[in-house]
């Protein structure tokens, strides 16, 4: 068991030896309040009562629970998530208790580290609707787990299992779990992986329920959670410091993202948990070009849409090559290119709404999270940003973005065709990040990115005949490489 998991649990238990199962608190000799399981609306929102925790360290004084989840559910939370414990996250069953007592039609999700079977009679009795119970506690403690899971079902409770890593999902499934949630944050560091987290939901089988849990701070984050799939969210620093309504525009992202059209993020991520890079062929100029890229076996086409590029292409254009996609092609993703204009970024962003693009590549803002003057942060629609890369410290801090794309440095930020050096991307990757990479692939280097497990590989200039034009010979090398690579795999 990670070490911050071990040091919370050590000190429940010793408390528990001390004050019992109750932790001195007064509980119910019965069940006093009806049973509510959780229902899947469009997403499942369940807002946390959350005074502190160890990686945030005090987040909000909240003095009157009652009053802040009345707020959560006037705003649209249909389940409301009770810290219960105490030395690490200021919680009590007392909060969970009253809540409970006042809105008795509400799910009600006891989140604390349960690690005993007899937990599970008193989270019954105090109120709980659901249970959160982490699997990294009981890797090492089946018999435990199974004990607690004989408890839930005797009680009818609701088990909400936490993961973070494949090894804990192995563990799990056998159980045939129902609700799985996923947390960003990593046990080990603390911080926020997202794009390891989405990636992990897509190895999950159809048929279970997804939970995001923890790094939501924007609306972009409801609408990624939307549109990679996940049935909820579970959130509340976010909340809790927030003094506005962010509940209900964050369910709004959510279901802005759930327009059967918008398959970008899915696509994307179903595609990395085959360990398999994505390829996406840019600067395409014209139909014939489109055409074969795709025939290839291009995941990606790219149009660039700032008028200063030598392979700019006009929007009339970019509609009927995409309308021809659409028909013979319905699976390659559309991308537009652009750099920061405020004309161009709003031209793309309408071809999105429309359909005839599935994503934008934003290249090198100079403010994120700022393009063009518009918040990234309040985002609605599919984007991912390109930055001009040469060392670890260009690599920003963003956890908002679900991937990043490393282009070269260059006067023009970017389609300079100069390649980053292999030793640079080699030290991203030993800090656990995965490498998306543009800028001078072609026949004499690709090799060597398949075998450093590049995710994406953005392929432009090398490739062309003339500035524009793809060479066809060019473009069948570069596929052959590529399967042939992943066929002696």
């Amino acid at each position: 068991m990670v070490e911050i998991l071990k040091k919370i649990t050590t000190i429940r238990k010793e408390k528990i030896q001390k004050l019992g199962f109750s932790f001195g608190h007064s509980i119910p000799q019965e069940r006093i309040v009806p049973l509510n399981p959780p229902k899947f609306a469009n997403p499942l929102l369940i807002a946390e009562i959350k005074r502190s925790s160890p990686s945030s360290g005090m987040i909000g004084e909240i003095k009157d629970p009652i009053s802040l989840a009345s707020y959560y559910l006037d705003c649209g939370a249909n389940a409301i998530s009770i810290l219960t414990e105490e030395d690490h996250f200021n919680g009590s069953i007392k909060d969970l208790i009253q809540v409970k007592n006042t809105f008795k039609k509400t799910t009600i999700l006891r989140k604390d580290f349960l690690q005993f079977p007899e937990e599970i009679e008193i989270s019954y009795k105090i109120g709980a609707d659901m249970v959160l119970i982490i699997i990294a506690m009981f890797l090492e403690d089946k018999q435990t787990f199974e004990e607690i899971l004989l408890e839930i079902k005797k009680y009818n409770l609701t088990p909400l299992f936490e993961i973070h890593t494949k090894e804990e999902l192995d563990f799990l499934l056998p159980y045939q779990p129902q609700i799985i949630g996923i947390n960003m944050r990593s046990l080990h560091t603390f911080s926020i992986h997202k794009q390891q987290g989405i990636l992990l939901k897509n190895q999950i089988p159809e048929g279970i329920k997804t939970i995001f849990e923890s790094g939501i701070m924007s609306d972009y984050d409801g609408y990624i959670i939307g549109s990679s799939g996940f049935d909820g969210m579970l959130c509340g620093s976010y909340f809790v410091k927030s003094k506005s309504n962010t509940i209900t525009s964050l369910i709004h992202s959510y279901k802005k993202s759930k327009n059967p059209a918008n398959r970008f993020h899915k696509n994307i991520f179903k595609q990395l948990a085959n360990n398999k890079p994505l390829i996406k062929i840019c600067g395409i100029t014209n139909l014939d070009d489109a055409l074969l890229a795709c025939k290839m076996g291009a995941n990606m086409l790219g149009f660039i849409i700032s008028k200063n590029s030598k392979r700019y292409i006009d929007i009339t254009e970019i509609k009927q090559i995409s309308r021809a996609l659409k028909t013979l092609y319905p699976e390659v993703l559309k991308i537009g290119v652009l750099l920061e204009d405020a004309k161009d970024f709003q031209q793309a962003k309408e071809l999105c709404e429309q359909n005839f693009l599935d994503s934008l590549q934003l290249h090198a803002p100079d403010n994120l999270p700022y393009f063009a003057k518009y918040n990234l942060l309040n985002a609605n629609f599919n984007f991912y940003i390109c930055i001009n890369y040469e060392n670890l410290d260009d690599y920003p801090k963003n956890e908002y973005l679900p991937f990043i794309l490393l282009d070269s440095k260059s006067k023009e930020k970017g389609g300079s065709g100069k390649s980053i050096p292999l030793e640079a991307l080699k030290e991203l990757k030993n800090t656990g990040e995965a490498l998306f990479v543009a800028g001078g692939i072609g026949v004499h280097n690709i090799q060597e990115l398949l075998n450093l497990g590049v995710s994406m590989l953005d392929i432009n200039s090398q490739i062309e005949k003339e500035v524009g034009k793809k060479d066809p010979q060019k473009l069948q090398e570069i596929f052959e490489i590529i399967n042939n690579h992943y066929q002696k795999l």
